[in-house]
């Protein structure tokens, strides 16, 4: 009766380890350094005159073809793709990123936000405000 026990066991610390292990190795692969976006240009929470030129920074492993702005402004939205955005590499291996609105925002809030992947699935969205009096 002892030996049938011990075998159950072994048998049952056996299937509990693979279970950890394959846990273990499912959570490391899922890891994903998402992009970081810096220096927002205006600065958030601003009050501006008006507003028609935006730019930031994104992280050194932010897919460039993946990098995506939209500003939003009560009924008007425009959305900017990585081709209609000007994209410079800098020396550190970050991005320099900027846009031009078609005609300048005059009046009310405006939100500006940035996307982007580092590789696929790891996407990052980011955005503020902006006051335009």
């Amino acid at each position: 009766m002892t030996l049938i026990r011990r075998i159950a066991v072994v048998g049952i610390m056996t299937l509990s380890a693979n279970s950890a292990y394959a846990y273990n190795k499912s959570a490391g692969s899922s890891h994903c350094d998402k992009p970081i976006f810096t220096d927002f240009q205006p600065a958030p929470n601003k009050y501006l005159q008006s507003f028609n030129e935006f730019s930031v920074l994104a992280s050194a492993n932010t897919t460039a073809a993946s990098i995506e702005a939209t500003v939003s402004s009560g009924s008007n939205k425009y959305h900017f793709t990585h081709k209609e955005l000007k994209i410079e590499p800098q020396k550190s291996g970050r991005f320099e990123v900027s846009g031009k609105l078609p005609r300048p925002l005059e009046h009310g809030f405006a939100r500006v936000s940035f996307t982007a992947h580092s590789k696929p699935g790891c996407e990052h969205t980011e955005g503020y405000l902006l006051r335009i009096q």
